[in-house]
């Protein structure tokens, strides 16, 4: 049976016996008992489904359906009966061997005692997840919950643009001059704006006296902002991205090309568009703690 013939039936069912599935006012005759709500024995179901399916075990998964029941993946193609929908998850434990679901329950809508709707995301993989929000419809029969219709909707994910677009105001190149030196930084996208690449140099008397390239991207493990530092010396750094009310605070942790332990905050504010500051505290070298810098203000270069 399908979702809509599902919908549709009770619309019907609702209809031929003269009670429309719409408001009204009942007399004190109509008046019946409140519906007892099996939402425990629902969520049950959920929990029986996941374990089945992180164990990978097809046929279990199947048993959870009526023998009539359908099944929809988020692709469009319907599978309908239990064998049909044995044979999809057997297709696709051999496709993902080892993939493990988690599921969330957004809400559940007892239709009477014997039916109700449940709408949730189920989650699958951890490295990459891909999200689905499905619905189901469950019957009851014999005194078990079963699985009359479902179906799963791709949730798309989010691109790293929009995870971390807010970085968009650092495109372009930055200028800090005084008689002293000059530190010159530039942001670009790369990858189809899955990364930002930064360029950096600190120069004296018109000698680049240290440079090196960072790339910030989205690091799905630890689902942050991260970036990856390498400069000219052979020191490297990796950092944790967490925005402010007027910028960014960058934590970070390395080492020197002599292997000596390195660590630091540093923060990045926008004074306007085209201002913005930079300041590191909280630095350490090795075992030494080292003082905080001056803060520095960068002008964009038009």
């Amino acid at each position: 049976m399908k979702f809509t013939q599902f919908i549709i039936g009770l619309l019907l069912i609702g209809l031929i016996a003269g009670t429309p599935l719409a408001p009204r006012r009942l007399c004190a005759e109509e008046t019946r008992a409140p519906m007892k709500v099996n939402e425990a024995e629902i969520r049950e179901c959920a929990k029986v489904f996941a374990n089945a399916f992180n164990a990978g075990n097809a046929k279990a998964i199947a048993a959870q359906w009526t023998k009539d029941g359908d099944y929809t993946n988020e692709a469009g193609i319907e599978f309908n009966g239990r064998e049909a929908i044995e044979k999809e998850y057997e297709n696709f434990f051999k496709q993902f061997p080892g993939v493990k679901i988690k599921i969330d329950i957004d809400e559940i809508k007892m239709l009477s005692e014997t039916s109700a709707i449940e709408e949730g995301t189920a989650t699958l993989g951890e490295l990459a997840p891909v999200e689905c929000h499905y619905v189901l419809i469950h019957v009851k029969k014999n005194g078990k919950w079963l699985i009359a219709s479902a179906r799963d909707m791709r949730i798309e994910a989010k691109s790293n643009f929009e995870r971390f677009g807010e970085l968009e105001k650092l495109i372009g190149t930055w200028s800090h001059e005084t008689d002293a030196g000059k530190i010159e930084t530039t942001y670009r996208w790369i990858a189809n704006k899955k990364f930002i690449e930064r360029d950096f140099s600190v120069s004296i008397d018109g000698k680049t006296t240290l440079s090196g390239t960072q790339i910030i991207g989205w690091e799905p493990s630890s689902q942050q902002i991260t970036s990856w530092l390498f400069d000219s010396t052979g020191g490297n750094g990796v950092a944790t991205w967490s925005p402010t009310a007027n910028g960014w605070m960058i934590q970070s942790s390395g080492v020197t090309e002599d292997g000596t332990v390195t660590a630091a905050t540093n923060y990045w504010n926008f004074l306007d568009d085209d201002t913005i500051t930079w300041k590191s505290t909280n630095r350490i070298m090795g075992n030494e703690p080292l003082a905080e810098t001056a803060e520095l203000t960068l002008k964009r270069i038009k």
